[in-house]
């Protein structure tokens, strides 16, 4: 198929042109998938810091891997259960 801008070379009516410009999805705005964004007042921006040893770290992540979710979302739950969130 030709290109939009090798039309005029093509010899064509207005009516067939304009036809072809409107048919040509290369310059549609494409769906990128994925979530909305968030609303700044849901967003994660806040950071909180904890130690712990070697072994302590070694049975949150064992924990959270046999849940099948990330560390930081166990300690949310965690906190969140023992705060009654």
């Amino acid at each position: 198929m030709a290109k939009i801008k090798d039309l005029d070379d093509l010899g064509i009516g207005e009516k067939e042109t304009s036809f072809i410009k409107a048919a040509d999805m290369s310059k549609a705005k494409k769906n990128r998938g994925g979530r909305p964004k968030k609303d700044a007042n849901e967003k994660a921006s806040e950071q909180i810091f904890i130690n712990v040893t070697k072994d302590e770290k070694a049975k949150i992540e064992s924990a959270a891997k046999e849940l099948g979710i990330s560390v930081s979302a166990l300690c949310k739950v965690s906190l969140a259960k023992f705060m009654e969130l």
